[in-house]
């Protein structure tokens, strides 16, 4: 891996879990998710690895490794695991309730 200013190197993430990936890796090691591509958590730029190796050629944005560890894993901001929390929309529960108690009550009343 090519090093940055200050002998650092580009670090990469995956966008799903927020693991720490290698440079060259297809799928993420840790949640098993498939990198189409490589984007820039700050502007979004997507593009091959080899294109970030020296951090994001349109933002210049790169996470480094601190003398404190790595920067948080989930810390990095991404559009698309932004608003994610994992669980369904509260109306899918309710309308799953509303057909469950529609199919009882029509069950009781065929008896």
């Amino acid at each position: 891996m090519k090093r940055i200013k200050n002998g650092k190197k580009a670090k990469f993430f995956c966008e799903f879990c927020g693991n720490e990936v290698k440079q060259n890796d297809k799928v993420c090691t840790y949640c098993g998710k498939f990198f189409a591509s490589v984007r820039c958590p700050s502007c979004g730029k997507t593009g091959r690895t080899e294109e970030f190796t020296n951090g994001c050629p349109a933002c210049g944005y790169a996470v480094y490794k601190s003398k404190y560890g790595t920067k948080n894993k989930l810390g990095l901001s991404s559009r698309r695991t932004k608003n994610y929390d994992g669980s369904l929309p509260f109306w899918i529960y309710i309308l799953v309730i509303a057909v469950l108690f529609a199919l009882i009550i029509g069950l009781y009343s065929c008896l």
